[in-house]
């Protein structure tokens, strides 16, 4: 029997020949985050006995959501490292670079999802919209030019059990009625989901018994979409109120000149997505914003416009470069005249001082 968490010389000496990764961390957050189970139960026994999802306080629509985003991270992070195992049994315990970087990615998320359902548990006043950015996003998948067979595997496990739910939850939401006002919007979750459908059952008629590097790409792309579709679709049942009024816009703090580009920029995109994800307190971020904008508003700052190169800072959130003109302060720092700035975001949130050189670059690449 396969014991990935006592593994065997043998096991480690095939596993250090074929380059992988002890997996003993990933096991401990496996095994903590299993709490996830116990919180999306809880939380369809109160989606149960909720007369409406449509009126029901902040609190429980929090648990829902979190719950729901706990569940899918910790299902995604088991099927990786099950399917690997399965795989690899001369190696259980052990798995690839590619494969935990992307376990990782999601068990590590799973606590704080875990956390947030909880507080939403104890207190009745609690609103997750005030502590992240709503819907989120799936962390990041790993990069690689091909994703090993296996990782198909565990992408297809981890399809019924979250299409089972996303499909409670569309039921739970129109049982008693969809609002007026929100027809349209539900229409569009409908949607979202009929497209996630369409692409499982997509990749699953592309399946052969032959290995095919367009079609393993091809599948594997198909299932990612749906995932990525069903994620944002379980929250937004959860939270129906998040349906209402526009969406949290994540390039706010972009620079206006050259937006255009890091919007086609796929790894931009990743950038700015992970930055909000992995931000503490968004709302402190955005008052850094809005004292500049305010600054800019009075005249105190101006955009410092550089002879060469960008008019904005080379990390997320790719914020415009300004210059102080009357002393001002900002995020705290007390700033003189003619200092160049840029905005920092995320963990490391704050201002970045100048003065700033041309990168040279016309893409975004993590330093």
């Amino acid at each position: 029997m396969v014991e990935p968490q006592q593994p065997s010389l043998l096991t480690r000496l095939r596993a250090g020949l074929a380059g992988e990764r002890d997996a003993a961390y990933l096991e401990a957050l496996r095994a903590a985050g299993r709490v996830a189970y116990d919180e999306i139960l809880a939380a369809d026994e109160l989606r149960e006995q909720l007369p409406s999802l449509w009126s029901v306080p902040t609190a429980a629509a929090s648990q829902l959501l979190a719950a729901w985003n706990a569940f899918v991270l910790q299902k995604l992070g088991e099927t990786f490292l099950d399917a690997d195992y399965a795989a690899r049994p001369g190696t259980a315990g052990y798995v690839p670079p590619v494969t935990f970087d992307q376990a990782a990615a999601w068990l590590a998320a799973v606590g704080e999802w875990v956390s947030r359902a909880r507080q939403a548990r104890a207190n009745p006043e609690y609103d997750v919209a005030m502590h992240t950015m709503l819907p989120a996003p799936l962390p990041p998948w790993a990069e690689v030019v091909t994703c090993p067979p296996e990782h198909l595997t565990a992408l297809q496990a981890a399809v019924t059990p979250v299409r089972d739910h996303v499909e409670v939850a569309l039921h739970a939401l129109v049982r008693t009625g969809v609002p007026p006002q929100f027809e349209s919007a539900v229409n569009r979750l409908h949607q979202d989901n009929a497209a996630a459908v369409a692409a499982v059952e997509y990749a699953a008629g592309l399946r052969t018994v032959r290995y095919h590097p367009g079609l393993h790409e091809l599948i594997e792309r198909n299932l990612k979409r749906a995932l990525e579709l069903w994620f944002r679709v379980g929250q937004l049942a959860a939270m129906p109120s998040l349906l209402a009024g526009p969406r949290f816009d994540v390039w706010c703090m972009t620079d206006r000149a050259t937006l255009p580009r890091w919007k086609r920029d796929q790894h931009a995109r990743r950038a700015i997505a992970e930055m909000w994800r992995t931000d503490p307190n968004p709302a402190a971020t955005l008052a850094i914003q809005a004292q500049v904008e305010a600054g800019l508003r009075t005249g105190d700052l101006w955009y410092h416009l550089p002879r060469y190169g960008d008019t904005c800072y080379y990390e997320p959130p790719f914020s415009s470069l300004y210059e102080v003109r009357r002393p001002v302060c900002i995020a705290g720092v007390s700033l003189r005249v003619q200092t160049q700035f840029a905005i920092r975001g995320g963990v490391n949130r704050g201002l970045v001082l100048g003065p700033f050189r041309p990168t040279g670059q016309v893409r975004y690449r993590p330093r």
